[in-house]
């Protein structure tokens, strides 16, 4: 497992946000080991932006955890990713992973929605 962080971008034709992946995430690299890919994302209660990968992302081994604003997770029950704009994180949960971070705002998550987004490792 790498010792430091990885970015990854997600990037549509109106822009992009990056994330940076907790390097002790095995799920993380589980992520890895499918890109490049191209989700559609949605927006999700008013709090988060979806997207589900092409299978399902292995999750064995991960503590229980939690998520808020600025956080990237796996939303277990469905095997969706979570970008997560709204809400502090709470009680740990086996329902969600937490896979990284980023830093953006609700304005800028939504050209996520402008379309297909491709998500890649940054170089």
């Amino acid at each position: 497992m790498p010792s430091s962080s990885t970015v990854v971008r997600l990037s549509s034709t109106a822009g992009h946000i990056d994330v940076t992946l907790d390097p002790s995430s095995t799920a993380g690299q589980d992520l890895l080991s499918m890109l490049p890919i191209s989700l559609t994302f949605e927006d999700f209660a008013g709090r988060e932006k979806i997207a589900y990968p092409p299978r399902t992302i292995d999750v064995t081994g991960e503590p229980a955890s939690s998520a808020g604003a600025g956080d990237l997770a796996i939303y277990v029950p469905w095997g969706n990713l979570a970008l997560f704009y709204e809400g502090e994180r709470g009680t740990p949960t086996g329902d969600l992973v937490r896979l990284g971070h980023f830093d953006a705002t609700e304005r800028q998550l939504a050209v996520l929605e402008a379309g297909p987004v491709t998500v890649d490792v940054v170089e």
